[in-house]
């Protein structure tokens, strides 16, 4: 059966765009907001609310432009599988998070010793990045519990799976797809290796299971853990970002361990479940099931 594939429409360029000009008008909204509330406008609250506005309104744009591309909202998200082995899926989550954690210690190792201004620089935008708090207003952990569980596990996952993936493997190949899809999502992160990996993870188990709500689930999943570790008592080491040259200096060796333990069942993983380069997309196997 030979079924029209609508992703050869639909262009990434088009997200882009999309992107910037929602960017643009809220731009704007905010700086009509803090005029007339005087709310600063790099406060945890209006960054949050600009997040969640932002890629709620591109996936809404995007979702509704599927009827004219002739695309099935239903067929880009999939069935959830009856027998889907959950437990081995929560270990992968956690062997992700130990490789993000490992590549994010490593890396910025080896970037400040190039690099220690920058470095320097980007811990503290991390540490300073909104999470729930307890120290926190009820508002800014509502809005950041949408965002960090809710809003980027669903967002993330329909944008660069359900769709960059996709279409990219619609023009190229789904190898090439599932590597390039996944740097972008890393490069938008500040924890580009890990990130990387997390993203070829969330790939692949799409590609397997042919629905979105397996690695939306995991996303959320990986979030929920980031969140309850900040919301650890004080005193633990855990709940403690990075925020100097010497404590990631001093952490260094222990990422070089976390690596040691799950890139090896990582690449056992991707070596068991790499699809190969005729792999057809999620969208058509989906379609040729309900035909």
């Amino acid at each position: 059966m030979n079924l029209e594939n609508p992703f050869r429409e639909l262009k990434v360029r088009t997200l882009l765009l999309r992107f910037t000009l929602i960017s643009i008008v809220l731009g704007f909204a905010q700086g009509i907001v803090t005029t007339v509330t005087g709310v600063a406008p790099n406060s945890a609250a209006s960054v949050l609310s600009i997040y969640i506005l932002l890629f709620g309104a591109l996936c809404l744009w995007t979702s509704i432009d599927f009827k004219s591309l002739g695309i099935n909202f239903n067929d880009v998200i999939g069935r959830l599988p009856n027998n889907h082995p959950w437990l081995r899926t929560i270990g992968l989550v956690l062997l992700t998070i130990l490789f993000s954690l490992g590549a994010a210690l490593v890396s910025f190792y080896l970037i400040s010793l190039i690099a220690p201004s920058f470095i320097d620089s980007l811990l503290r935008q991390v540490a300073n990045t909104p999470v729930p708090q307890r120290s926190l207003s009820s508002l800014n952990n509502i809005l950041s519990g949408i965002a960090t569980i809710i809003v980027a596990p669903i967002a993330e996952e329909f944008l660069f799976r359900g769709i960059i993936l996709q279409r990219w493997a619609t023009k190229w190949n789904i190898q090439v797809a599932l590597l390039l899809s996944s740097l972008l999502f890393g490069i938008l992160h500040a924890n580009f290796i890990g990130l990387s990996v997390f993203g070829l993870v969330m790939g692949v188990l799409y590609i397997k299971t042919r629905t979105l709500l397996v690695p939306i689930i995991c996303h959320a999943l990986n979030n929920i853990l980031a969140v309850g570790i900040s919301l650890l008592p004080n005193n633990s080491v855990a709940a403690n970002p990075l925020e100097s040259l010497e404590q990631l200096r001093s952490q260094s060796s222990f990422g070089l361990v976390l690596i040691a333990i799950s890139l090896p069942l990582l690449i056992q993983f991707f070596w068991r479940n790499w699809p190969r380069r005729d792999t057809k997309i999620p969208y058509i196997s989906n379609v040729a099931l309900r035909q």
